[in-house]
């Protein structure tokens, strides 16, 4: 049976139904409903008018700290990168292998994955960081 068939019974079964409905009596209306009288409510007072909420506070005012002046790190004794190396070099072979892989934990408190990466700014703090192992 063909979508087109199934369409044309469903189609036809559908106008008999709404035939069979248009052929049935008609129920008559009902009677009105009752009229029904209501007595009003006694007036209850409206609440009192609720104060004015207190102004907001002035928002907080947030100063900006003075940066910490870079003379409080020691100075570094290299300013290039072949000092650099060779700093953290022999900084390594001093602490020996237990407190010299704590230099990998001072590169990445700097931001830093690799000894390469240490901008010549940072050096400072890595000098400063390193000497902070050896005491």
């Amino acid at each position: 049976m063909s979508l087109e068939a199934k369409i044309e019974d469903l189609t036809a079964a559908i106008h008999a139904l709404v035939a069979a409905m248009g052929a049935r009596p008609v129920a008559a209306p009902a009677a009105p409903p009752a009229v029904v009288h209501l007595t009003p409510a006694p007036l209850v007072p409206a609440p009192a008018p609720v104060a004015a909420a207190p102004a907001m506070p002035a928002p907080p005012v947030f100063e900006v700290p003075a940066p910490t002046p870079a003379a409080t790190l020691p100075k570094a004794p290299f300013v290039d990168q072949k000092g650099l190396i060779d700093y953290v070099m022999s900084s390594y072979k001093t602490l020996g292998v237990a407190k010299g892989a704590q230099i990998q934990q001072v590169l990445v408190s700097l931001g830093h994955q690799n000894i390469n990466d240490v901008k010549p700014e940072n050096y400072d703090a890595l000098f400063a960081g390193v000497e902070a192992l050896k005491a």
